[in-house]
């Protein structure tokens, strides 16, 4: 379609990157309207940050990606892409104070890798040569691998935080002090978030923390350890409503990697007439009044410039880009600047192939 106007007599949306947002946009456009999506991807890939690399067979994905929700519209729309792996024991799914059991039962003759599967959580962190859970919990382990007098220091730290907790919560480094500590603080906090972000953790606003870390402290995470103890004969539960969310044990996860779900999805827009066009990326974005008429991309295999018109246009591509790729008559200047100086992370993905 490069150069054309969508499909003939047909309503068209333009949606820029073929990541969840994008894909979920052009889904619910072709089952919801008579909109045909055209969805221009800068890469040769499905997903996003959330694809599923295929090296010679083995699939890595990029970071971890759970699958869980409090949303039951959420959930159901997943389990619609890809069905949930049947089991002996049925299994319980609890969030927004609502519970589905689903049957369990074998799963002879279905394609287990084409399911969502009920995965428990394990994420580590590298700290002093060894590796902690994270969450940290406070574990004989972690009490164990940290010393007896970083943990006393630890411990003594939090207490006189309870006691003489910071009164105003200007940054993100008093809110983290006041539920941890300032030695926890220092320990692990401080050097991740400020590798993560780039920023340091006193020009970060505390209300960022709460919504990040969703009130996670020391004291929740004694109590959550207990409560894993006295429910650890429940096994096939995902209790979600009143968990924090970033102590959930258990969660859903596509087979073959998160990509497999964003992969899926779009095997299904394609095949209901939505169109994904590959390497094309937008240079340009015109309009008139105040209604983008036409995005311009440049192929990145062919190096040819494309024109795409549409009725209705969708961007889930970074913000900087998006705004410089405008008009600057048409933006407010102080749009410009504070879209100029946004600031983007990369990362480094680590995949370590292992003979069995």
């Amino acid at each position: 379609m490069p150069g054309g106007t969508g499909v003939p007599n047909k309503r068209t949306a333009i949606i820029i990157g073929a990541g969840p947002a994008g894909l979920t946009a052009a889904y619910e456009l072709l089952t919801r309207t008579d909109i045909i999506p055209v969805i221009l991807e800068k890469s040769g890939d499905i997903g996003g940050i959330s694809k599923t690399v295929n090296y010679k067979g083995n699939r890595m994905d990029m970071g971890p990606h759970r699958f869980f929700s409090k949303s039951d519209r959420v959930m159901e729309w997943w389990m619609k892409m890809m069905p949930l792996e049947k089991t002996e024991d049925n299994i319980n799914i609890s969030y927004q104070n609502k519970t589905r059991e689903i049957p369990g039962g074998s799963a002879a003759g279905e394609d287990k890798s084409k399911m969502m599967l009920v995965i428990e959580r394990l994420t580590r962190i590298y700290f002093l040569r060894r590796f902690f859970t994270y969450p940290i919990q406070l574990s004989i382990d972690t009490l164990a691998k940290l010393g007896a007098w970083r943990t006393t220091k630890i411990m003594f730290s939090y207490l006189r935080a309870r006691l003489f907790p910071i009164k105003n919560e200007a940054s993100l480094q008093d809110f983290l002090i006041n539920r941890f500590g300032r030695e926890l603080y220092l320990t692990f906090f401080k050097d991740y978030t400020e590798k993560v972000w780039g920023i340091s953790c006193e020009k970060i606003s505390a209300e960022w923390g709460a919504q990040r870390i969703k009130g996670v402290s020391i004291s929740k995470a004694i109590q959550h350890a207990v409560k894993a103890i006295v429910n650890k004969t429940k096994k096939s539960e995902i209790g979600q409503k009143g968990t924090e969310t970033s102590l959930i044990e258990q969660f859903l996860y596509p087979a073959m990697g998160a990509g497999q779900m964003w992969e899926e999805v779009a095997r299904q827009v394609k095949e209901m007439g939505g169109q994904i066009y590959h390497y094309e990326d937008v240079q340009k974005i015109y309009a008139t009044d105040n209604d983008i008429t036409t995005v311009v991309t440049v192929n990145s295999e062919s190096g040819l410039a494309s024109s795409w018109k549409g009725d209705y246009f969708f961007s889930t591509m970074p913000v900087q880009e998006l705004v410089a790729g405008m008009d600057s008559s048409k933006v407010p200047a102080d749009v410009q600047e504070v879209a100029a100086g946004l600031m983007y992370r990369d990362f480094v993905n680590v995949g370590v192939l292992l003979k069995k």
